[in-house]
């Protein structure tokens, strides 16, 4: 026998020759490509279990699952069958008859290895049939041509870059009959048409198409390796601005991993929502929703999502009613009454979840809403602390109410002319450090308020600050976010995004490695007021340096 023809065959099956590999599974359907990769196996040395479903969806089904039988027998190969009613699970499941097939195909070969002690499971698609695929997936507009995986866990495909002409004439050589599938000349099915009228067709002036689209497939597969590594962004990052091949990777792995159904245009539109931080309302297949809501740090809400809504833990006074919200709600605000509705929007709240936050109203309208955390009408808070001081703690909404004092720290600084950044370290519900920017006072560009707030907790508490929290009212620059590394600071809370060093998001994400301790992120605490102190304070500078 000429080993120059199957040699393209036996040279990806070599490393499962080796002593230390595990036993495995071959699916063989009597088709040529199953038969010869079992012929190739054998020759190898290789004895691997033969599993063969047969699908009942045509008379001659359990003709062929003899023949496999008998062959399995002509060759010493061990042999297991089972039956399995594609049709009516098609029917009763709601899915195509090729995807039943595939479905309970693997199914039963999953069982067999396990059943049998195995841990590989090879199929014998070739490079025509990843060239089908890719072909397939271009025309059904998906968002990755990635084809045929050629490892998925347990499962091997070896030969995806052997051409179905090379395995024939190892067939040949073998002088090996097999079967042919009538039910492949069927064109109504996608697959067949494709393989039957159109890759011909397109052969004829490409002679290379298959190798080409093969190549197409390994090509995209390894680029959303990369991609998708790189789309893994920390839970704090700001995913707006993002490069849409990274947020629709991104996107692509949360609807994966909620079980929902999707297609590469809603891919698109909700990478586009987050990229633009704008708010965007889907429904998918099947009536599921997702939805994108907008703002400075925009979020992709799902339905497995769902959190329960806080109840209030304080006492109302008597004429405030706790229930769910109405069409004709409104809440004071400081910038002037407004809808519930445009206030949920703006906090982010998903459209699916709105009907189930708690909010406490009376005549006057909307005076405690039970977000995270809670927002309070203007002059509503004064109410209750009148009733009973003690049912409105700092600790019933501390990010809101540390970060105040933040902001006051940075509003000193402000006026004694410096960057107006403010920090306090907490620790047990107490603050035990505070510290606001000196840089320019001291002529020392390291005093950031952080810095000097994490210096004077370390006096307290010791190094390690790894039971507080730190709220400053600027993103950390990479400086300050070493030193909080470092130190084991438990949590950092922050206000105002750092466009030009911030270290969380804002220029770069240094957490999206590992550092070897974890620090909890909460961004966008209070962040337009800690913006708009900026924004004015810059103002004041630009105008002192400008000649007069």
């Amino acid at each position: 026998m000429p080993a120059s023809v199957f040699a393209p065959l036996l040279t990806p099956l070599r490393r499962y020759a080796a002593p230390d590999v595990p036993p495995l599974v071959v699916g063989v359907s009597g088709g040529a490509d199953s038969v010869a990769l079992l012929r190739a196996l054998l020759m190898l040395g290789i004895k691997p279990v033969v599993a063969h479903l047969d699908h009942q969806l045509r008379p001659e089904s359990e003709r062929d699952a003899e023949w496999v039988r008998q062959l399995c027998a002509g060759l010493g190969a061990e042999y297991v069958t089972q039956t399995a009613p594609v049709a009516r699970v098609a029917a009763e499941r709601g899915w195509t008859t090729e995807e039943a097939a595939r479905r309970l195909r693997y199914a039963f070969l999953a069982r067999t290895a396990k059943q049998r002690g195995a841990q590989l499971i090879l199929t014998a698609h070739t490079q025509n049939d990843q060239a089908e695929t890719v072909l397939w997936q271009l025309l059904r507009g998906e968002a990755v041509l990635s084809g045929i995986a050629s490892e998925r866990g347990p499962l091997h495909r070896p030969w995806l870059g052997v051409s179905r002409a090379q395995l024939t004439a190892a067939l040949s050589e073998w002088q090996q009959p097999w079967l042919e599938d009538a039910s492949n000349a069927d064109t109504r099915y996608t697959r067949n048409w494709l393989r039957a009228e159109v890759l011909p067709l397109l052969r004829s002036r490409f002679s290379a198409l298959d190798a080409s689209l093969s190549r197409l497939a390994r090509f995209q597969a390894q680029d959303d390796d990369a991609l998708q590594a790189a789309s893994r962004f920390s839970s704090h990052a700001p995913q707006r601005g993002q490069p849409p091949a990274l947020l629709r990777r991104a996107v692509r792995r949360e609807l994966q991993a909620a079980g929902l159904t999707f297609h590469a245009e809603h891919l698109e539109q909700l990478a586009a929502a987050l990229s633009a931080g704008d708010t965007q309302h889907l429904t998918l297949p099947g009536g599921r929703a997702a939805s994108v809501t907008g703002g400075p740090f925009p979020t992709l809400q799902l339905p497995n999502s769902l959190q329960p809504w806080p109840q209030p833990s304080f006492t109302p006074p008597p004429s405030w009613t706790l229930r769910h919200r109405q069409t004709a709600d409104r809440m004071r605000l400081e910038g002037g009454t407004r809808k519930l509705s445009d206030i949920l929007t703006d906090l982010k709240v998903p459209r699916a979840e709105r009907g189930a936050v708690w909010l406490l109203a009376d005549e006057d309208g909307v005076q405690w809403l039970g977000t995270l955390p809670p927002l309070w009408a203007q002059g509503a808070r004064e109410q209750v602390q009148v009733l009973d001081p003690a049912d409105f703690a700092p600790d019933s909404d501390p990010d809101t109410y540390f970060m105040g004092e933040a902001l006051e720290l940075a509003r000193a600084a402000a006026e004694a002319g410096e960057v107006p950044v403010g920090a306090v370290v907490v620790s047990g519900g107490a603050t035990i450090a505070r510290a606001a920017n000196r840089s320019r006072e001291l002529g020392d560009m390291t005093r950031h308020a952080e810095l000097d707030a994490l210096r004077l907790a370390a006096q307290v508490v010791g190094p390690y600050l790894t039971a507080c929290t730190l709220y400053v009212t600027l993103e950390p620059c990479p400086m300050c976010l070493g030193a909080m590394l470092e130190a084991r600071l438990g949590r950092v809370v922050y206000a105002a995004s750092n466009p030009r060093a911030g270290a969380l998001g804002g220029v770069c994400d240094v957490l999206a490695q590992t550092w070897g301790h974890t620090l909890a992120v909460t961004p966008g605490v209070r962040a337009s007021q800690a913006a708009r102190l900026l924004k004015t304070s810059f103002r004041e500078f630009r105008s002192a340096r400008s000649p007069k």
